[in-house]
């Protein structure tokens, strides 16, 4: 529904097990093209779980979901001929649990987070999911029949064969939660496609010009990404360090309010908001940025640090979750104390001025998620543990 890590790991699984030799067909419950890496997305030839209902209508992604995970049973029979299912997280573990049960057929669950409406994390609690608000209703559903959806979740998860997690952090959550082991297969980012340039250079994107210095952020508008925060921290920047702040991301109903912000500090003219971009357009800005920002307080892994790092651009991180497991303090970017914005800043205004520090951790980024973090890294542990489930 939407262009996120999750998205872009189960897509790249996709496409490099293909690559490898084995057939691959992937399904979701709701399915929309237009916002999910257009760029990507069609050479996964994805279906939906249910026949789909191309014509839009009011919480059509609720209903999508919603209808998957009651009517599931009825179209369980339909994987059967598959060796093995690999799900990402709920409804489709809960889907996998049923194509088991039916057809019994070894199953393999990758979590890049327990469900959220079932454990929610405390950004999730103060800021609520009204952006989407599909998810909102869902959410409300989910609270009435409490009971019956943990239950449910638990059991699918638990009776896998194998459950991956993306980050050391989860893996604990997953542990404490579930009471079971789970193993570590973290995101990796597309290094032949993110290179490093020699000199970082002013970026032209949808025939707007981006002048250095750069601050570039990637995050889906929702409040849990601390974009808000993110401004606000920009604004103290801009005190110290002459530079622009780049926003990508598809627009919501959060977007506005974050523009209006950005009015009220007199950075209407330093920000760009630039809405969804193409893949293209989003390497040449990884490529060229002088930093990169990500300030979700509580993420799971967060993608866009070791992409940007691939690229040759130190990230900015929380000291906190995902991102301070793969960003290195001092040598790959740098982590700020989490939810102190003056730190966050002067991390970034380090990053700005000191331009040999800039281009130490440049190289160091790139190398370290060479080392690291690469897709050929995660597919070979996930067909190690797709073959073993099925032996």
């Amino acid at each position: 529904m939407y262009s996120g890590g999750g998205e872009r790991t189960a897509i790249y699984q996709a496409l490099l097990l293909r690559k490898l030799g084995h057939e691959v067909s992937c399904f979701a419950p709701a399915i929309r093209s237009d916002l999910c890496f257009p760029d990507l997305i069609t050479q996964i030839d994805l279906k939906g779980v249910l026949p789909r209902v191309r014509v839009g209508f009011p919480y059509r992604d609720f209903a999508s979901l919603t209808a998957t995970s009651i009517l599931a049973p009825m179209f369980a029979r339909r994987f059967k001929e598959f060796d093995v299912v690999l799900s990402h997280g709920q409804p489709a573990t809960w889907v996998s649990y049923l194509v088991s049960k039916q057809s019994s057929r070894p199953r393999v669950v990758y979590l890049h987070q327990p469900a959220r409406f079932l454990y929610p994390r405390a950004v999730d609690l103060r800021v609520g999911w009204t952006t989407k608000r599909d998810f909102a209703l869902l959410e409300s559903m989910v609270n009435v029949m409490k009971p019956f959806a943990t239950s449910f979740d638990h059991v699918s998860v638990v009776s896998s064969q194998k459950v991956l997690v993306n980050s050391q952090w989860i893996g604990a959550q997953v542990k404490q939660i579930y009471n079971i082991e789970p193993l570590l297969c973290p995101p990796g980012a597309d290094v032949g496609k993110l290179v490093p340039v020699e000199n970082k250079q002013d970026v032209v994107i949808n025939g707007r010009t981006i002048k250095k210095p750069f601050v570039l952020s990637t995050n889906r508008h929702y409040p849990q990404k601390g974009l808000s925060d993110l401004i606000i921290i920009y604004a103290k920047v801009r005190q110290r360090a002459e530079s622009r702040l780049v926003l990508t991301g598809h627009f919501t109903d959060y977007t506005d309010s974050l523009k209006k912000q950005t009015a009220e500090l007199g950075l209407r003219d330093s920000v760009l908001f630039t809405g969804q971009i193409a893949e293209n357009d989003l390497v040449k800005l990884y490529q060229n940025a002088d930093v990169y920002a990500f300030t979700p307080p509580e993420e799971d892994f967060g993608l866009g640090p070791i992409e940007a790092m691939a690229s040759g651009t130190p990230a900015v991180v929380w000291d906190n979750a995902g991102p301070s497991e793969t960003v290195i303090d001092g040598v790959t970017g740098l982590r700020a104390e989490l939810g102190n914005k003056s730190d966050f800043a002067s991390k970034l205004v380090q990053l700005l001025l000191d331009k040999s520090l800039n281009k130490e951790m440049c190289r160091n980024a790139a190398e370290y998620v060479r080392r690291n973090y690469t897709w050929s890294k995660h597919v070979e542990t996930l067909e190690r543990v797709l073959a073993e489930s099925c032996s």
